[in-house]
Formats: structure tokens, C-alpha cells, sequence
């Protein structure tokens, strides 16, 4: 079955959005340690981020469903680092850094799950791995152009010359969203109920279930800066650091829409499960990792991984929900799984630099596995809610 056109639309947005996002992302890590900063700085800048990514994404998805539309956020979301750019290219510190990163995440977290929901509304469930890998697919082929845009633009333009450019595809991005539509809604919703404990309880148990487990893997998780820190660490240069996570986004790119499409045919959940098992292993990994060659392999695993876990995670949420309150419920999977992060890359950032990456890595990979245990035993659990397609182990 023939995916519509507003998927590759949505996924043609996110390519261009990653390509501007990317060229500066592997940057971030090696040009806040020019401006003074470390590992710990690192993970306060990196865990804010992320956090405000999370926190605006429950806000993006309850103002989505309240007014019943989604472009408006996504034109909100998109176009706030489109015009952010000058913050980063002109910073002097690294709270100017941080700065642009919280207004930069605001964005994010204002589109994603209107973004999502939109995408899920667009196909029918059997096909949600397809539709989300091929998103993925092609966000993540944009996180390839990216860095590799910033390898060859680099010795040319130096850092901030990268940032300035980085406003191009930005702008490309909201040009493209322009031609994304959405079906007409109902003028008159029903209320949606207040967003307090009462309205948690009120959705399916096996959602309720999934978001307790993925929270305790956020906490599992640190910012990808670290493993780039760690490539660095390891004896890669800045432009072998770029040219390696272009290789990542390559891979992850080419695997999400086949893994995708293997998780419509063996079930959403068991590719999850596979996820969290990749995870723990690379993250043992870099634990261990005593050369940059193993360290690059390590970061290939790990695209492996990203593209068996991003896409199947998100169209196995879409399935636990119902569809009137579809972008608040995974705009606050996203909020609970992001706040966890900034306590997440603290805590990393500080193991970091108090006793080396080794134990760093290695606490992750451990809160990891303990995860895929409480993810299979919650698979012996009864569902309490089930969108058609597979899902079970």
C-alpha cells in the first residue's frame, strides 16, 4: 500500500529542519569547550535543552487538540530556529549558547507531537511503522546532509561561519511546511478533560505502563554530545568527530524505513524491545572502548539502534491511545521521558567528570537492561487498549 503524499511532505519538512539543526549540532559539544566550558557545563547546557524540548511538546500537543489543529504549532515550532540563528553564530559565552539551545528546543517541543499526530492521522493504523520510519528515514537523512554540510563548509568558514549558513535550509523547511495540509475539523470539540492525575488515569493502563518504563529509560539516556565528547576523547579530530556522526545519521537514515516496515510485519512492541537491548550494549560498549576505531564502530551500532527504536517507539505509542486526546497523550510521553533527561545528563556529566566516561557509560548500559526486563514482563500483561496492527511480542 501506496504511503499518501502529506508523509513524505512532513518527512521532506524534517529533512530540511535536521539539515540546519545538524550542520550545528556535532559543533555545539567542541565549540562550548572552546568557549571555557566542560563535561559538566556540557550536561547543564545539553539536559536544559532537552528538558525544554519535552516540557513544551505536553503544551504543543494540548493546545493542538484543544483548538483542533495542527499546522499552526508546526509553523510555530519550525519557524522559531529558522530566525534563532544569530543568538548562536554571535555567542560569546556559554550562557549565550544556552540560550539559543532553550529557545531553539522551544520550537521543537511546540511541533513534535502535532507533528506526530498529524502524521498518524494521515495513514491507517496498519501501515503506522512504515509511515513513521519513512519519517524518520528521511529526518534522519537530513542529519546526515547536515554534518557532513559542516565537514566540507568548516575549513572554509570556520564555526560561526557554519552557524550563519545553517539559516538556509531552516527556511527551506518553513517554505516546504506550506504545502503540508491538514483535514478539516469539527468547528465545535468537546472539552478535553483538565491535564491533572484524573486525566493520566483516565487513559488505557498500557499506555500508563509504557510511560513509566519509558521514563525509567530516560534515565538511562545522555545527550548524543557525549558520545561525540567521548569520539573526541578517544583521538578523533573535530572534522574526523563530524565526518564519523555523518556516517551515524547515514545509516540511521537508510535503516529506519526497512526496520519500520519489519516492525508492521513482526510487531511494534518486539522491535522496541530490540531497541532497548542495542542500547545497553552500545552503551557497554563505550564503556570499554579503548581506540577510536571501536569507538566509530560503536557509534554504527548505535545507528542501528536509533533507527529500530525511534520510529517503532513512536508508532507503538500512537497505538495505546485514543484518537480525541492522541497529540496531548504523546505530547506527554514526550514531556515525562524529556524532563527525566535533564536529571539524566547531570547526573552523566558528573559521573564524567568525577570518574571518567567509563562508569558514566556503564551506569546507563546497566538502567538500560533493567528496562528491557521491565518492558518483557510488562508484555505478559494483558492490554488494556490495542490499536488494530501488531503489537505484541
Amino acid at each position: 500500500m501506496k504511503l499518501p503524499r502529506q508523509v513524505y511532505l512532513l518527512g521532506l519538512v524534517s529533512f530540511l529542519m535536521d539539515v540546519a539543526s545538524e550542520m550545528v549540532y556535532p559543533l555545539l559539544p567542541l565549540f562550548l569547550t572552546g568557549l571555557g566550558a566542560g563535561a559538566g557545563v556540557l550536561g547543564l547546557v545539553e539536559g536544559i535543552a532537552e528538558a525544554t524540548a519535552s516540557l513544551f511538546k505536553v503544551v504543543g500537543g494540548r493546545v493542538s487538540d484543544r483548538v483542533g489543529r495542527r499546522k499552526p504549532l508546526l509553523l510555530l515550532g519550525y519557524g522559531l530556529p529558522a530566525f534563532l540563528r544569530p543568538i548562536l553564530a554571535l555567542a560569546q559565552s556559554p550562557a549565550h549558547v544556552l540560550l539559543y539551545r532553550f529557545l531553539d528546543r522551544t520550537g521543537k517541543g511546540l511541533r513534535t507531537a502535532p507533528r506526530d499526530a498529524l502524521l498518524a492521522e494521515s495513514v491507517d493504523k496498519g501501515a503506522l511503522g512504515r509511515a513513521y520510519g519513512l519519517h524518520r528515514g528521511l529526518d534522519t537523512l537530513g542529519a546526515t546532509v547536515g554534518p557532513f554540510l559542516a565537514f566540507l563548509l568548516l575549513p572554509h568558514l570556520g564555526i560561526r561561519g557554519v552557524f550563519w549558513a545553517s539559516a538556509v535550509p531552516a527556511f527551506l523547511a518553513l517554505l516546504a511546511l506550506l504545502w503540508v495540509k491538514e483535514a478539516k475539523r469539527q468547528e465545535i470539540r468537546p472539552p478535553l478533560p483538565p491535564l491533572r492525575l484524573a486525566y493520566l488515569r483516565a487513559l488505557p493502563a498500557s499506555y500508563r505502563r509504557f510511560l513509566l518504563i519509558s521514563g525509567v529509560f530516560a534515565l538511562a539516556l545522555s545527550s548524543n554530545a557525549f558520545l561525540l565528547l567521548r569520539l573526541k576523547e578517544l583521538g578523533l579530530s573535530q572534522e574526523q568527530v563530524t565526518l564519523a556522526y555523518t556516517g551515524y545519521n547515514l545509516l540511521y537514515a537508510l535503516l529506519s524505513y526497512p526496520l519500520g516496515s519489519l516492525a508492521d510485519r513482526v510487531g511494534l512492541r518486539r522491535v522496541v524491545a530490540w531497541g532497548f537491548g542495542l542500547y545497553a550494549l552500545v552503551y557497554l560498549g563505550f564503556a570499554l572502548a579503548q581506540s577510536a576505531l571501536w569507538g566509530v564502530a560503536l557509534l554504527l551500532l548505535y545507528a542501528l539502534y536509533s533507527a529500530a527504536f525511534e520510529g517503532s517507539s513512536r508508532a507503538y505509542l500512537a497505538t495505546l491511545v485514543p484518537e480525541a486526546t492522541k497529540a496531548t497523550a504523546i505530547g506527554l510521553y514526550h514531556t515525562v521521558v524529556g524532563v527525566l533527561l535533564l536529571p539524566a545528563s547531570l547526573v552523566f556529566g558528573a559521573l564524567w567528570q568525577a570518574y571518567g566516561p567509563g562508569l558514566a557509560f556503564g551506569a546507563g548500559a546497566g538502567l538500560a537492561l533493567l528496562v528491557l526486563a521491565l518492558f518483557l514482563l510488562d508484555g505478559r500483561r494483558p492490554r488494556a487498549y490495542s490499536g488494530s496492527g501488531p503489537t505484541g511480542l
